[in-house]
């Protein structure tokens, strides 16, 4: 009996011991193979070991001041990225920021992280293609949110297939009318919806006393020297932003019959003043914000931040916007490129893969809903505060200020503070119309010619619609002009994007 009883004593052990083995190595194997934590993303460590990510960074400043070295905003963004940052905030106003950028990259003593604005004029082309930063196109791919960029934005800010730089991603679609809702109303008009119903509208506030003070002192449309309307009448009418590609050539808009329709409206509503003769020197929201012209074309976002002065003054003031209007191709709204400038990664003070992998992650963070909310929104208690699931700006706070410079995604992610219904419209509108937006061809596209002389053989083109639209320039005059920026380099730059353009598709 007790020989039975200790082989059952020993049979047991034995169990109790091969579960425990083997729970211990079940355990083991869970533990391997568990997901990594946000700090272990490529080129991180274990957040219990990782010393915070020490960068020097160059960023620009829109505000007066910069920001405070002891912002809160700069605590939370360490405490969330795991990192130190050593921000220069340099002042964008005017070509400051550009100077600074181009002395830092010919010293050669470069910040860790830098931003760079137009990434496709010389200095800053030359840049990329000599090899001041670091090819970031393989790397994307590893990481949660830079996997996710706006292909678009991708596109525009590589060049010859490979990105220098995150692109700052920007709304596609965001132009369109900001118009002056209340004199609508008044004359019993619907919202413009073809180019036909704009010249309407705007002879209509031009000639009817849409303000109702019995004057004859309003005009129909707001312009400036960038003749935004001739853009986005060229497009409403089927024509290209700015580069198209027309009988398998990248082709400039002017070379357009769609733009020459939308330059003879153009000239017709100056004539009419409908367009006030002064606009090539007037200042741009002067007329509408002193109840003087009737709707500009814009970005829609205009109407949301540029009239609280004269809306407090007239309470009767209601704007509104439009960005779809029917054309013989459909709807098409003018797009930008999708990005405004590159954050890039010098290979002077980034040596190694391994530090690069450490920013990318940082800047990976930085598309997280949290800073996204930070970014968007400010500080709970401090900018906002949340009821019943929205964001309540708190009277008086500044929000993020220049931190928002930091961002390179979307401007619709984490929490939003609740918006005004107009507010919502234009969000609403960026997000539904993306799919029509049109892009600038050549902005993915490379031409030495351009690079060279583009804007000087433009500025000749531009200086003639002007002088076309106010009657100075007749129409030999004007296919003078065209030929002439055609014989001067203007064919060479087609010549040589149209070269891009091919390659870029595999012909």
């Amino acid at each position: 009996m007790k020989n039975h009883a200790s082989r059952k004593s020993i049979q047991l052990l034995s169990v109790i011991c091969i579960t425990c083995l083997s729970a211990s190595l079940l355990a083991a194997c869970t533990s391997s193979k568990k997901e990594p934590s946000a700090a272990q993303q490529p080129g991180g460590t274990p957040a219990a070991a990782a010393k915070p990510l020490e960068l020097k960074v160059m960023m620009i400043q829109q505000l007066a001041e910069p920001p405070k070295k002891d912002s809160p905003f700069l605590k939370k963004i360490e405490e969330y990225t795991n990192t130190k940052l050593d921000i220069t905030w340099v002042p964008g106003a005017g070509t400051a920021y550009d100077d600074k950028v181009s002395a830092t990259v010919a010293s050669g003593n470069m910040p860790d992280v830098i931003l760079i604005r137009k990434t496709k004029e010389s200095p800053n082309l030359n840049a990329q293609q000599s090899g001041v930063f670091w090819e970031l196109t393989p790397y994307l791919k590893d990481y949660k949110n830079l996997s996710k960029m706006s292909p678009v934005a991708v596109q525009n800010a590589s060049i010859s297939g490979k990105l220098y730089g995150l692109p700052r991603e920007r709304v596609l679609s965001r132009y369109g009318m900001i118009i002056r809702q209340d004199w609508l109303d008044n004359l019993g008009l619907q919202t413009p919806k073809t180019a036909d119903d704009i010249y309407k509208a705007a002879k209509a506030f031009t000639e009817n006393d849409p303000d109702k003070d019995g004057k004859k002192n309003t005009f129909g449309i707001q312009e400036d020297a960038t003749m935004e309307l001739l853009k986005q009448l060229t497009i409403y009418n089927g024509g290209p932003n700015v580069w198209g590609l027309k009988d398998g050539k990248v082709t400039p808009d002017f070379m357009y019959p769609e733009f020459k329709s939308a330059l003879d409206l153009y000239k017709k509503m100056v004539s009419e003043k409908i367009i006030s003769p002064d606009f090539a020197i007037a200042k741009k929201y002067d007329y509408f914000n002193q109840g003087k012209a009737g709707m500009y074309f814009s970005v829609i976002d205009d109407g949301t931040t540029r009239h609280a002065d004269m809306m407090k003054q007239d309470p009767k003031v209601k704007i509104d916007v439009a960005e779809n209007f029917d054309g013989p191709q459909g709807q098409r709204v003018r797009g930008t490129t999708g990005y405004d400038s590159l954050i890039a990664i010098p290979k002077s003070s980034v040596k190694d893969e391994a530090k690069l992998k450490q920013i990318l992650t940082f800047l990976d963070k930085m598309g997280d809903d949290p800073m996204l909310s930070l970014i968007n929104a400010g500080i709970e208690g401090t900018d906002y505060k949340a009821e019943n699931g929205k964001a309540q700006k708190i009277a008086g706070s500044k929000g993020s200020e220049d931190w928002q410079n930091l961002r390179w995604g979307s401007q619709f992610g984490g929490i939003q503070i609740e918006k005004t219904p107009l507010e919502q419209k234009v969000d609403k509108l960026f997000i539904d119309n993306t799919k029509i937006g049109v892009v600038d061809l050549s902005a993915s596209l490379l031409s030495d010619t351009n690079s060279q002389k583009g804007a000087e053989l433009k500025k000749a083109v531009t200086d003639a619609q002007v002088k076309y639209v106010l009657g100075e320039l007749d129409e030999k005059g004007w296919n003078d002009v065209v030929a002439k920026w055609r014989t001067s380099g203007g064919d060479k730059i087609i010549e040589e994007f149209t070269a891009d353009y091919n390659k870029s598709k595999g012909k």
